[in-house]
């Protein structure tokens, strides 16, 4: 190839790469979205405990208390890396053993709702609560089913209860909103301003959100102080995972589902596989994805 050839190729290349970066950038300033992080990755540390875990599990004469211990430590590695049909299989083998683990029957729920049985996911959670009644986990995934399966004043019953069990996190205020809003969104409004002005510390993650959703703050403040007091990777990913998706249906709320829709997928992108944020983002686009 000729040398002018060259020239010309690589003056047409740097024009297309400073005009994709020029757009990229455009757009993430439109978006107010600039902030991301190393999607989280399968660590060898992980699989070092999974590989662990079924050795020991391989040993003959092992007690049921042992075998399930060992059950219920590897399901929750597989279910963060994102392995749902392994982790289903160990926590359903637990059952096998034992029948009266309120842990279990929450994942099972989880996974059930996933799924879209929610006749399953709502039996699991019914025996979790009905084992340990102090089970708050159980309300809070039987009631984020509920308002999937559009059944709102019972999913607003259940997140008052895992409300009340710590009113000073944050992220349950914005589950009382989001489902109180599909009551009566002047009551939603009303109900978090009184939450957030109870929190006794307004500093602690994810108090932004909520300031965010109250006018208190804008969206880029909130972008800006997320990276405040993380020092590694993992959890920048998984504010982002939070923050993403609560942007998302913030957005939702306002009628702009196209947005909605790029948000969810920026909460999907840091691969926090087992938050219910990366779960319910899931369920959101595929919600979006239907009605067009």
């Amino acid at each position: 190839m000729k040398i002018y050839n060259l020239k010309k190729l690589w003056f047409l290349l740097c024009t297309v790469a400073i005009s994709s970066c020029i757009s990229g950038c455009q757009m993430l300033h439109s978006d107010n979205v600039s902030l991301m992080a190393v999607p989280l990755q399968v660590s060898f540390e992980n699989e070092a405990k999974i590989a662990k875990l079924s050795q020991q599990l391989y040993i003959k004469d092992i007690d049921n208390d042992t075998k399930m211990q060992l059950l219920y430590k590897r399901a929750v590695l597989y279910d963060e890396i994102g392995l749902k049909a392994f982790a289903q299989r160990d926590f359903t083998h637990i059952l096998n053993i034992d029948s009266t683990v309120p842990e279990v029957y929450n994942y099972l729920g989880i996974s059930a709702a996933n799924n879209g049985d929610y006749d399953a996911a709502f039996l699991s959670f019914n025996s979790a609560i009905e084992l340990d009644p102090n089970y708050y986990y159980a309300y809070f995934n039987r009631a984020v089913a509920l308002y999937q399966y559009q059944r709102y004043q019972s999913a607003f019953d259940d997140i008052l209860t895992y409300y009340r069990f710590d009113i000073n996190d944050p992220l349950r205020l914005l589950w009382i909103y989001l489902i109180a809003e599909k009551l009566d969104q002047a009551k939603a409004k009303s109900l978090l301003i009184d939450a957030y002005n109870q929190l006794a510390d307004k500093t602690v993650w994810g108090s932004d959100i909520v300031a965010f959703y109250l006018g208190k703050i804008s969206e880029k403040q909130l972008m800006d102080n997320i990276q405040q007091g993380v020092d590694n990777n993992k959890i920048l990913a998984q504010r982002l995972c939070e923050t993403y998706f609560y942007l998302g249906k913030y957005y939702q709320s306002k009628g702009n589902n196209k947005r909605a829709e790029v948000l969810f997928k920026y909460a999907l992108a840091n691969n926090v596989y087992n938050y219910l944020e990366h779960k319910q983002a899931l369920f959101e686009i595929k919600q979006l994805t239907d009605k067009q």
